[in-house]
């Protein structure tokens, strides 16, 4: 029994998995972040777990959070009572897109309150120094400011936090179909584009609240456009909104 947790910049979301994953609760991240720990141990012994993996919206390195640019920290701490693995989410996220569509090389890109993405090498999370693939914090342009404190990044222009910041409904974007007219989509696909072009995946995985819900083909045709006929890689889209604490379980028992 394994609990897999997905700690991101608006909600918590929480997965028991046995023989199967179930869902068992979604918690907001600002009432529940500095006392992660104790939910997690009231948890781990109501469900009997054995471990907990951690897929956290933040930048990792050697297994310590070193920035969170969208989740205020606290006093956030993790004294389990259970053996337990953290990773960046997005890390967790391409891990469980590979599982699902048996990718062996991809990048998966999760849009949310922000835009994380992680790669699969070989059927394995690569992290260079830690910290790769920090697609978000891109430089695009501007001047705008950027949670993380650097300015012109991706994030500044795409996603929920940067949404909400102008007054846009990231709900209403994408039900509408107005977020494929918008300037800062074309943005998010040339990034992707680039990415391709660096590391030539059999995939790109999209998913989060925002991400996965997308259309394939739009997001295909607007990739394409910016990448050499040679670099053509399936574009997919992963609507699951727990598949990031799903991947935090498949952390634990790599």
């Amino acid at each position: 029994m394994i609990l897999g947790v997905d700690v991101g910049g608006t909600n918590i979301d929480i997965v028991v998995f046995e023989k199967n994953f179930s869902h068992i609760a979604t918690y907001p991240t600002k009432d529940y972040v500095a006392k992660l720990d104790n939910l997690l141990n009231e948890l781990v012994e109501r469900h009997q777990a054995k471990a907990v993996g951690i897929g956290f919206a933040g930048w990792i390195k050697k297994g310590k959070i070193i920035k969170a640019p969208n989740i205020r920290l606290n006093d956030f701490k993790l004294e389990l009572d259970v053996p337990y693995v953290l990773d960046n989410d997005a890390n967790c996220f391409a891990l469980y897109a590979s599982h699902v569509f048996g990718f062996k090389n991809l990048i998966g890109v999760t849009i949310g309150t922000g835009i994380g993405s992680g790669t699969v090498v070989d059927g394995k999370v690569y992290r260079g120094m830690g910290l790769a693939g920090e697609i978000g914090h891109w430089f695009v342009g501007g001047d705008e400011v950027c949670t993380c404190g650097g300015r012109g990044h991706l994030e500044c222009y795409f996603g929920g936090w940067s949404f909400k910041k102008r007054g846009l409904s990231a709900v209403e974007l994408v039900e509408s179909g107005r977020i494929y007219e918008l300037e800062d989509f074309e943005k998010l696909c040339i990034c992707i584009a680039n990415a391709i072009a660096l590391l030539d995946p059999e995939a790109v995985v999209f998913g989060g609240r925002i991400g996965g819900s997308l259309y394939e083909r739009t997001l295909k045709e607007r990739i394409y456009r910016y990448l050499m006929p040679e670099f053509r890689p399936e574009i997919k889209t992963l609507n699951d909104p727990l598949a990031v604490a799903k991947g935090a379980c498949l952390m634990v028992m790599k």
